[in-house]
């Protein structure tokens, strides 16, 4: 039987539970209070950021807990009794219905880093040092993350997906925005390439123009001649 910590997922993997819940079983208030303690944990506190992301969803975070504001909770009961079920809002592409703006820098490989991301969501958050790496398979994105003696690679990621559905999103993002930084790379290379050498002074030139040059300057530095001395008287 596994630990009150874990649960069993659909697929009969044992996964780690969060206030009790599985991540596929994350409501939105749960990934907004998800996302607040993860900053707590990085850096003492709940950011700017974060708060305005609950407040544009409609949500308060009050003593730790993310609540609904009076106003979305009434708009939405009235929905309910006037409408009913309401099909789902058009979601942004990908389908988690974030906006993912990638900024991706590729460098010099190092052993099988090939280049860094950055990735804004909802124009409000920011999450940098996404690695872009290389393996016999092809590229894919390892998450920042810090030093952990206690982790088996030595690391522990700072900033993870919770459900496959947006993990895929999200490294679908950040290898296609580092795929087109390569194509613009690889296309200043060519059109470098195709662009005719500078015509090269020949030697006979060159010998020339420093003849001129040498004469030129020992002229500069010739003594003036001396006025004639005044005849003796």
């Amino acid at each position: 039987m596994a630990p009150r910590r874990y649960g069993v997922a659909p697929d009969g993997s044992v996964q780690r539970l969060w206030n009790g819940k599985l991540v596929e079983d994350f409501t939105e208030a749960d990934t907004l209070r998800f996302m607040a303690d993860t900053d707590i944990q990085l850096h003492g506190k709940v950011s700017a950021d974060i708060l305005a992301a609950i407040k544009k969803a409609g949500y308060r975070y009050e003593g730790g807990e993310v609540l609904l504001r009076p106003g979305k909770e009434e708009m939405t009961m009235s929905k309910e009794k006037t409408t009913g079920a309401q099909a789902p809002e058009q979601e942004a592409p990908g389908g988690s219905g974030l906006k993912l703006d990638v900024t991706a820098r590729p460098i010099d490989p190092i052993k099988n880093l090939v280049g860094f991301a950055t990735v804004k969501l909802n124009d409000c958050f920011v999450v940098e040092d996404f690695k872009i790496l290389q393996s016999d398979k092809g590229l894919y994105v390892g998450m920042p993350s810090k030093p952990d003696k206690n982790s088996r690679t030595g690391y522990r990621d700072t900033v993870k997906p919770i459900t496959k559905e947006f993990r895929e999103e999200l490294h679908e993002a950040i290898l296609e925005a580092y795929q087109q930084e390569i194509e613009k790379l690889q296309a200043r290379v060519a059109a470098a390439r195709q662009a005719p050498p500078p015509e090269k002074e020949s030697i006979k030139g060159q010998l020339e123009a420093g003849a001129k040059k040498a004469a030129k300057e020992n002229a500069a530095r010739a003594p003036k001649e001396k006025p004639a001395k005044a005849a003796e008287r």
